[in-house]
């Protein structure tokens, strides 16, 4: 057994089905690898599953020992503890706690094979990403006249959102369309396109995809 393994089977030693997933994560990294590296190896395992563990097991949503007999648990629970115990920000690591969380209740995730394609999304998307879509989402109570497009409702509060990013973001200027651009590979924003739209300069909106997993990733969504 693992020292990582040791450390946070005696972190939960109250909560038997935790102690259970924790068992099927196999956290060796080799026996020729470096004994400084081993320790420092062990130690941000240790602390990314901690933050991963404590999120699965917060809040009002059960993680039971029935669902260790469940196929499709333990299919999108390995995808995501390999997917979460990857990720350098602490936040995310809760983020796809969540999600797994959001696949146990009555949600708006139809199946396995949806989960997957969310889970896929989350990853692909960076931290610095993450916060640009919700950035954005904090403009979406700005004032909208009945006869605005997207586009006109959105170029309303564009200035603002453009510096915002520059500056909690650390974008340059020139560089946020392009930014921007490049976060649509994941379904989850949508440029404007056409005409003089083009001319924005990345300008766009969210989508009904990223709406879906806001509800699924942050915190006390899907609690219920």
């Amino acid at each position: 057994m693992s020292k990582v393994h040791q450390v946070l089977l005696k972190k939960y030693e109250g909560n038997r089905v935790i102690r259970g997933l924790i068992q099927l994560i196999p956290f060796g990294i080799g026996s020729s690898i470096d004994v400084i590296l081993t320790i420092t190896l062990d130690k941000i395992n240790t602390e990314r599953a901690t933050v991963f563990f404590d999120e699965l097991a917060a809040g009002n949503v059960i993680v039971d020992e029935e669902l260790l007999r469940s196929e499709d648990f333990l299919h999108c629970y390995f995808s995501t503890a390999k997917y979460a115990l990857n990720s350098r920000r602490r936040e995310k690591i809760k983020m796809f706690a969540r999600l797994l969380k959001c696949s146990l209740k009555d949600s708006d995730l139809k199946d396995v094979d949806e989960y997957e394609d969310f889970l896929k999304i989350l990853d692909e998307l960076s931290y610095r990403e993450l916060k640009a879509l919700s950035l954005w989402d904090e403009f979406s109570n700005w004032t909208r006249d009945k006869e605005e497009n997207d586009f006109q409702w959105t170029n309303k509060f564009w200035k603002e959102f453009d510096n915002r990013l520059a500056s909690e973001l650390s974008i340059s200027q020139d560089e946020i369309p392009d930014f921007l651009t490049r976060i649509s590979r994941t379904g989850c924003y949508e440029t404007f396109k056409g005409g003089y739209f083009d001319s924005e300069g990345g300008i766009g909106k969210l989508t009904p995809t990223y709406h879906r997993l806001k509800n699924f990733i942050i915190d006390n969504e899907c609690e219920g």
